[in-house]
């Protein structure tokens, strides 16, 4: 996109993390916001930064796995902010333990919000977007969509069908003034795992929270090459140090997950 001045965003999962650092940046870039969230708590917070950027901020409450629900959004957003010229699919949940252990609602649910979330908003939020000048789609996948990562099946299936999902959009939009990307975070301090599904979910948001998260990078560093991407159209963004790794293991030897998978499984052991 030439400029994101006086331009209307529109970020899932706006309610903490990465989703709310990325509203907060594209407000500094001078954007106003839709914020959709499920719970009010946090997306109520992020309009409040927002604003005190001095831009405007709408929230929205929505099940992005709900295509009815996000189908009405598209009247709500447009009520509101009158057009929309990026979309944001960052809402997403997570899963860790082994494949075997996975409960098949858990997987439902997986699905539901990692894969039908962003469908529905790029099916939905898309003519919206086509009759713009100038748009852009971002959709947040995760390394885990770069290569399987072992004891994260469910997770990766997922993040795996965004990275397809977001390469073929991309294709079919080329002509059109609408860019697509997709984002490939690594671990960052985001509270993703604070409700992790899956076997050793529990644990791994104990983990997560405790002095581990001390060394996990910001989730500003993934806002910063989300606009980036938007502002240079660029098809991808690998963020962080173990993404980065992950993205060359995934090139020069694809596929060979084995050495992973014994580390997490003997870390899952103990």
């Amino acid at each position: 996109m030439q400029r994101l001045e006086g331009r209307v965003a529109l970020v899932t999962g706006a309610g903490s993390g990465i989703g709310r650092v990325t509203a907060q940046r594209l407000a500094r870039r001078g954007c106003d916001l839709a914020l959709v969230d499920l719970r009010p708590e946090g997306v109520e917070e992020t309009a409040r930064l927002v604003r005190a950027e001095g831009r405007r901020a709408s929230v929205h409450l929505a099940d992005v796995s709900d295509a009815e629900r996000m189908a009405a959004l598209v009247d709500e957003v447009l009520a509101e902010h009158d057009v929309l010229h990026v979309l944001v699919n960052n809402a997403g949940i997570t899963s860790v333990g082994a494949f075997s252990a996975e409960r098949l609602e858990d997987l439902h649910a997986l699905v539901d919000v990692n894969v039908w979330g962003v469908v529905h908003g790029c099916r939905f939020f898309l003519p919206v977007l086509r009759a713009q000048e100038e748009a852009h789609i971002v959709n947040v996948s995760s390394m885990a969509g770069l290569m399987g990562l072992p004891h994260t099946a469910g997770y990766a299936l997922t993040k795996g069908a965004v990275k397809a999902f977001t390469e073929a959009l991309r294709g079919e939009l080329v002509d059109t003034s609408v860019g697509v990307s997709v984002v490939f975070p690594g671990t960052h301090r985001t509270g993703i795992t604070a409700g992790a599904l899956g076997a050793d979910g529990a644990r791994i948001a104990q983990v997560s929270s405790g002095r581990l998260a001390v060394l996990m990078p910001p989730p500003s560093l993934v806002a910063r090459r989300i606009v980036k991407v938007i502002e240079k159209d660029r098809p991808r963004a690998v963020v962080g140090p173990d993404a980065r790794i992950v993205d060359l293991a995934s090139r020069i030897a694809p596929g060979r997950t084995g050495l992973i998978g014994r580390i997490t499984g003997r870390l899952a052991s103990h």
